[in-house]
């Protein structure tokens, strides 16, 4: 059976299969009737439940909103069909995806994999295996060290959500994981009101995050840099992230043998002098993005 491994982020969606790992932005773009029969035999436009969408880095400019669970039970289907079109699958055989989410929206569970069930894009039908784990699960099985003792403890930052997991001797502790959706979504919604306020744009979340990326914007074709704005945001989150920590489960991290610090968001924490002076601290191996997705596939 083919295996393909897919985080559905809400700012990227991250996919490993076989020796293929790669991520795309999990962004739709609703195509207007002119647009969809213009661009009928563009790559990355798929015909799903009687519309046309773009998906992924062209749909970048008019993306829809990835923010709040609905849409990942209404267009996960469109975005799995699209990893599994990148990453070469054969749709006429059987296929596992292994997925994973957040458990801000665990007890939602069975509404995510009954979206998954049948999936039906350009008239092509998936019926795939479904493999579901809590996200950060794949941190865990994804880190090499020792981890199967005392308390392991994940912190796993994403666009939308930051969750906190404790695993007992290998074995995940719903009583003392937590997560909120305080994720790296809050330095681009900041991001997003300094440019309108600045330059009177109404940027996209997708575009306000590439302008992070890229630490700056163009505008009337001048190239604006907006480093000092970006690595202040960067600061604060990073801030934000360790006072939440400590107020959350303070006791715990000090008594953890490992706190492992993942996700996209761990870039904005890997050279915070008080997590890299704190001995049972430590990172998942670069790039930290896919660590979830590792860990499903090879898990």
């Amino acid at each position: 059976m083919q295996k393909i491994a897919i985080d559905i982020g809400y700012g990227d969606t991250k996919v490993m299969a076989g020796d293929k790992i790669f991520k795309f932005a999990s962004a739709i773009e609703k195509k207007k009737e002119a647009q969809a029969d213009y661009q009928d035999n563009m790559d990355d436009v798929y015909e799903f439940g009687g519309k046309k969408y773009t998906v992924g880095d062209k749909a970048l400019t008019n993306a829809v909103s990835t923010r709040g669970f609905n849409f990942l039970v209404k267009y996960s289907p469109l975005i799995i069909f699209h990893a599994i079109k990148k990453a070469g699958l054969d749709t006429s055989k059987p296929i596992q995806i292994i997925t994973g989410l957040s458990i801000v929206n665990w007890q939602e569970k069975d509404q995510f994999t009954n979206a998954l069930k049948k999936i039906n894009v350009n008239n092509e039908i998936i019926q795939p295996k479904i493999k579901l784990m809590a996200q950060g699960q794949g941190i865990f099985l994804d880190y090499d060290g020792e981890k199967n003792e005392s308390d392991v403890c994940i912190v796993d930052i994403g666009y939308n959500t930051f969750d906190f997991l404790v695993f007992t001797d290998g074995k995940p502790r719903q009583d003392l994981s937590f997560a909120t959706k305080q994720g790296a979504n809050e330095i681009i919604t900041e991001l997003q009101t300094k440019i309108k306020k600045r330059f009177q744009l109404d940027a996209s979340e997708q575009v306000a995050k590439k302008i992070f990326i890229n630490k700056s914007i163009e505008i009337y074709g001048e190239l604006i840099d907006l480093t000092d704005e970006i690595e202040d945001a960067k600061k604060d989150y990073a801030e934000f992230i360790i006072d939440e920590l400590k107020s959350k489960r303070i006791d715990l991290l000090k008594t953890a043998k490992k706190v492992i610090f993942s996700g996209g968001g761990a870039y904005f924490l890997d050279d915070v002098e008080i997590l890299k002076n704190t001995p049972n601290v430590t990172f998942s191996e670069k790039p930290y993005e896919f660590a979830n997705v590792r860990g499903y596939y090879n898990g």
